[in-house]
């Protein structure tokens, strides 16, 4: 009898701890995902400083001005060498642009992706507030209210969101990984500071909201 007591007892504080600890687990992988988020940041910001306040630029523009992608170009201010090898690359890449809840293990895709309106242009773009652009920090009137990196949905070579083609929030929702952290994702905005947002608080132009164009964010 009291073997069957003392099961029925860890069954009971099993029952009651599986769920906790996944939850537990689940926080720290959201943790996690917001830690590398600031880290993209800093290297970012660090990046701006030596290249006379300009952004990175995604493979949107990259290769056509003879530049690297963003995650190539601030590589080195994570301690990253790009030239060490396809090891050592997968293994920084899986430590720095990979968010610990995004499962895809192939080395081109992207957990985060960066704000194509930094390197618009209206010779080439069609896009809200033209012909301003935003290639310099100093040129973002609201760094803390403007977003520069999230996390995308899966894509091959997914390293930028074209944001300034969507028309509503259904074309954010297909764009994000919006859903990643209990029905949320995480953005890194210009200033390098991180929020946990759902879609709508970032895009949803029928409320007025856009947090992805420097021109319209509030």
């Amino acid at each position: 009898m009291e073997l069957l007591v003392a099961a029925v007892i860890v069954s009971l504080l099993t029952a009651v701890a599986i769920p906790t600890l996944k939850r537990v687990a689940v926080e720290s992988r959201k943790t996690e995902c917001l830690s590398r988020m600031r880290a993209l940041g800093q290297a970012t910001l660090l990046y701006t400083q030596d290249q006379s306040g300009r952004f990175p630029r995604s493979l949107h523009s990259a290769g056509a001005h003879g530049e690297m992608g963003w995650t190539a170009s601030i590589a080195s201010y994570l301690q990253v060498d790009i030239r060490a090898g396809a090891a050592a690359w997968q293994q920084a890449f899986n430590r720095y642009y990979r968010c610990p809840e995004h499962r895809e293990d192939r080395v081109s895709y992207y957990s985060y992706g960066l704000n194509v309106h930094f390197e618009l242009t209206p010779d080439g773009d069609s896009y809200t507030g033209s012909p301003a652009t935003w290639r310099k920090v100093v040129q973002v009137p609201q760094p803390s209210r403007t977003i520069l990196l999230a996390e995308n949905r899966p894509v091959a070579y997914g390293d930028h969101l074209m944001c300034h083609l969507w028309t509503g929030v259904s074309a954010a929702r297909n764009a994000l990984a919006h859903e990643r952290h209990a029905q949320m994702a995480n953005y890194l905005f210009v200033d390098g500071h991180v929020e946990t947002l759902s879609v709508e608080k970032t895009f949803d132009p029928a409320s007025g909201v856009n947090l992805w164009n420097p021109s319209l964010a509030r």
